[in-house]
Order: structure tokens, then sequence, then C-alpha cells
């Protein structure tokens, strides 16, 4: 599972997204705007293929501030999409 110590601070996604994956669910994690507003952008979708090779209707996101307190709301939004579906993603396993 994602601990909220695996993801990174404000500083690190001011520069650069993060990718992850638990069990054939993949993630991506992103500073994006939103109204003008930053929020982060925190994605799921199936493996074994990275975000840009994944067609959009298999991804799935949501959005929090772009605050250090969301790091730990990501983790757990990220671990509760996982445990609903995990049989789903267990059928995306790497190619590895």
């Amino acid at each position: 599972m994602v601990q909220s110590s695996d993801l990174f601070h404000i500083p690190f996604y001011q520069k650069s997204p993060y990718t992850g994956s638990i069990n054939g669910m993949r993630y991506y994690i992103e500073k994006a705007s939103e109204n003008e507003t930053d929020i982060f952008k925190a994605w799921i979708f199936p493996g074994p293929y990275c975000f840009e090779k994944t067609a959009d209707e298999c991804r799935e996101y949501k959005t929090f501030a772009f605050t250090e307190e969301s790091i730990p709301q990501i983790a757990q939004w990220l671990n509760a999409q996982y445990e609903e579906r995990a049989s789903y993603w267990k059928q995306h396993k790497s190619l590895l």
C-alpha cells in the first residue's frame, strides 16, 4: 500500500510529476491548474503501460488542493481505489 511518506513534498511536484504502482494499478500525480489555482491531479490507470501510452478512457483522476496536507489524502485515495478493485488491478500486472 502507498504510505504518505512514499510520496514527495510540494517542491518536487512543482518541477515534476510522480509515478508509481501497486500490483497492477499504476498512478500518476502531477501539479495542474484549475481556474488559475494550483491543484494536485492524481490519476489511476491499469498497467502495464505508462501514463502516456494508456488510453484516456482507461484513466481516472481526482483533484486535491496543492498543499502539504493533501499528500496523506492522496495516499488514502490511491489505497482505497486499489482495495475497491484489487482483482481488476491484479489482472494488469507488469509485463516482466
